[in-house]
């Protein structure tokens, strides 16, 4: 083989390269710190590379949404807590408002404190995460959730959703919490029952309900029937004065199905079924007719109640047919300001409008006509003569009512008044039914004023005041015999010297004792009242009639209860926070009455609505507690979002960073390597073969 000097000379130019190559990757892997320039040097450890990486960019941003976890639970924690503040100062001043030494100014001065804090407890409610999304609004997190008054009530515009962020590969962690659960879902007295003065009826006849209906057979007949009720005032059947009967009534023809012949009230019509509240009624004649149903309704009916049964393909549907001409029916509308009168909004504003209303309803017993009065509830006093409201002869109830019509709240009087409003009731109101028509503070009602059923407050004449009672068996409570509405009631025997205190329990669905489980009736010779009262002594709900035994739970009144007063024992149900502050600022802003006992209605109100502080700081409590178990949650992933960072950068390093000990000796040695290649080229390149040829 013949070697020329060219190819000598293109040896050493490429060893020249190769070492200029080497030393060049030597300094570009010094100068980025990598041992691999390009995926090909190494393609395994390059792709386990990028998939280190992926899983190290994923874990960065569970660790941005864990801290904005811990930012936005953190803010939550943070509301919560001002709010229990704020609901601890709410309960001392209940305490202090329970002083008796208070006057009515201070107990209002206390008043104005507290609506500055129902105020604050709805902003708190109502706060947002700073980029305009509320808390507790659930998943309607730009919509504002509370909104409200002492004097409407707050409602609630949110749902019941917990917003949540991917914290982690396998967990969705709730960051928000709903208003709902938080402000209020709340329940009241003790969680299982609770307690108070009975102070609210309804001062509107709401005389009867079908609590339900059983089908006990498939119906033997087709077709449409009605359950009508008759009251026996004069006591012509021999049942009592005012007991009620029922008929079962066929809609197609108006006969009864226990004559045959068209449905008749008195001595020869066929009401003759004797009605008892609470007792299952077979629709059935016991005969030829069944109807395949029971029904269990309780209450007082009226005359002229109904309800309806309806058959259809073996099917069976009982309803209300609105219990007509019941007084339980009547409604009344928003009302409206004149549209026509511009200064509308002006008279209602007038110095001259209390801003607190009632329309109130007496049927002349004369002939059955019903008029109307407008009252001033703060007063008593009749718009329409200037003097107390009274019925009958002479009084101030003067105006004919007509049902559906629309009542103007003005009168050319004298005294004359106008008051640029109308309302309309619809159905038949009975003598003492009344509607409130009182000025609104927001956007409730039609923006001027809100209308409702009036409630009628009745105070116990006795210093009795019961307390939070105690639960000795939560599952006697749920006795399917307990109504859930039950009353202590006392009676004085002033027969005896010195007279004695009795007490009874009561069904108040039912009126019936649970000692008997017959009428409840104070003296006589059917006296459910033998139950002796001490004050202090706790009263169970325990003895009681076969149909009851044990409702496993005990109340303690203290005082002196006067005969007639009544306790309400009644199943827990939700209150919301705003509403028992608002009932606490309603009760220590009554007017004054002392020929009631206010100061005992007030400390009765006073013992339920700090009960119910108590439960909503419990409340607040658990919510707080849910929230710093998942800021727990949260600190514990962070940690291991760290350790896998670590982790990945760890590994990271062992597949793509250099080891610069090696690389500056790779170096050194490329730079000696290259020198002596080119000083071996230059000299080769002095010679030349013909020298030896």
């Amino acid at each position: 083989m013949r070697i020329s000097t060219g190819m000598i000379y293109d040896s050493g130019v490429r060893s020249v390269q190769d070492q200029t190559s080497t030393l060049l990757r030597s300094q570009q892997q010094i100068a980025t710190g990598r041992r691999m320039l390009s995926p090909s040097e190494d393609p395994v450890a390059a792709a386990r590379a990028l998939e280190v990486n992926q899983a190290k960019e994923i874990n960065t941003a569970y660790g941005k949404t864990q801290g904005d976890a811990k930012s936005t639970m953190g803010l939550v924690d943070s509301q919560l807590s001002s709010a229990a503040d704020l609901l601890t100062r709410v309960r001392e001043l209940a305490v202090q408002a329970g002083d008796a030494s208070l006057s009515s100014s201070d107990l209002r001065s206390i008043s104005s404190e507290l609506r500055a804090h129902y105020d604050e407890l709805i902003g708190l409610a109502n706060s947002t995460d700073g980029t305009g999304q509320y808390l507790f609004a659930g998943f309607q997190g730009s919509n504002k959730p509370f909104a409200g008054s002492v004097e409407s009530g707050v409602v609630y515009q949110g749902d019941d959703g917990q917003r949540a962020l991917r914290v982690s590969s396998s967990r969705n962690l709730p960051v928000s919490d709903s208003g709902n659960s938080i402000f209020m879902d709340i329940k009241n007295g003790n969680g299982i029952f609770t307690t108070g003065a009975q102070t609210q009826r309804s001062a509107n006849s709401n005389t009867i309900t079908l609590d339900g209906t059983t089908v006990v057979n498939p119906p033997t007949v087709s077709g449409n029937l009605e359950m009508r009720f008759w009251v026996d005032k004069a006591d012509v059947l021999g049942g009592g004065a005012g007991q009620a009967y029922y008929d079962l009534v066929d809609t197609s023809n108006g006969n009864s199905i226990f004559t045959g012949a068209p449905s008749t009230t008195g001595a020869a019509g066929s009401y003759t079924n004797a009605y008892s509240s609470g007792t299952p009624i077979a629709i059935s004649d016991g005969a030829a007719f069944d109807f395949g149903v029971t029904a269990m309704i309780t209450g007082s009916p009226q005359t002229g109640d109904i309800i309806s049964f309806a058959s259809n393909a073996g099917a069976v549907t009982a309803t209300p047919k609105t219990l007509l001409p019941s007084a339980a029916r009547t409604t009344i509308d928003k009302g409206q300001l004149d549209p026509l009168d511009p200064l509308a909004a002006t008279k209602w504003s007038s110095a001259a409008n209390s801003g607190n209303l009632e329309l109130r309803f007496w049927t002349d017993p004369a002939d059955a006509s019903i008029y109307y009065d407008l009252v001033d509830a703060n007063t008593g006093v009749s718009a329409f003569t200037g003097n107390p409201s009274a019925t009958g002869a002479g009084g101030s109830y003067t105006q004919p009512y007509s049902a559906g019509s629309p009542i103007s709240l003005a009168s050319a009087g004298p005294p004359a008044f106008d008051f640029g409003a109308t309302v309309t009731v619809s159905g038949l109101p009975a003598t003492g039914d009344a509607f409130t028509i009182k000025s609104s503070t927001d956007i409730t009602g039609n923006g001027s004023f809100v209308t409702s059923p009036k409630l009628a407050k009745t105070f116990n004449a006795g210093t009795g005041i019961i307390g939070a009672g105690e639960i000795l068996d939560a599952a006697k409570w749920n006795n399917p015999a307990n109504s859930g509405k039950l009353e202590v009631r006392f009676w004085n025997d002033t027969t005896t010297v010195p007279a004695s205190q009795y007490y009874d329990l009561v069904d108040a669905k039912t009126e019936k004792s649970l000692f008997t489980d017959t009428a409840s009736t104070s003296g006589g010779i059917n006296n459910t009242y033998t139950h002796k009262f001490t004050s202090g002594d706790s009263i169970a709900f325990a003895g009681l009639a076969p149909a009851y035994k044990d409702f496993g739970v005990s109340v303690t009144i203290d005082g002196t209860p006067a005969s007639g007063d009544s306790f309400a024992v009644n199943t827990s149900s939700s209150e919301s926070a705003f509403s028992t502050i608002g009932r606490l600022i309603k009760a220590l802003e009554a007017p004054d009455n002392p020929g009631n006992n206010a100061k005992i209605a007030l400390h009765n109100e006073l013992g339920s609505v700090i009960n119910n502080l108590d439960r909503a700081l419990d409340n607040n409590l658990v919510v707080r507690a849910s929230i710093g178990s998942r800021l727990g949650e949260v600190d514990a992933l962070d940690g291991v979002s760290q350790d896998l960072n670590l982790q990945y950068s760890a590994t990271l390093s062992s597949l793509q960073d250099l080891d610069y000990a090696k690389a500056i000796t790779d170096l050194t040695r490329g730079q000696t390597q290259l020198e002596a290649a080119q000083k071996s080229f230059v000299n080769i390149s002095k010679l030349s073969l013909f020298n030896y040829v």
